[in-house]
């Protein structure tokens, strides 16, 4: 079960480093005065894929807090 929340925690890491680089790069791209909305919903984006992505790491450094309390037990 452990192995299981860290293997969804790292792939949640790596979707939104994904959705991090999308949303980064249509930012970038975002100069022209009409894309200035698809700016701030992809600047939006970012932010909420960066809070995804620190509650991932949480996720991952608790599971391998767990990992070696559990290892502590059974030695």
């Amino acid at each position: 079960m452990i192995s299981k929340l860290s293997q969804t925690a790292v792939q949640g890491i790596q979707h939104s480093t994904r959705s991090m680089a999308r949303s980064a790069a249509e930012i970038a791209r975002a100069s022209l005065p009409g894309d200035r909305t698809n700016m701030t919903r992809a600047m939006v984006e970012l932010k909420q894929h960066e809070h995804a992505a620190k509650a991932n790491v949480k996720t991952l450094s608790t599971s391998d807090k767990l990992i070696g309390s559990l290892l502590d037990v059974k030695a």
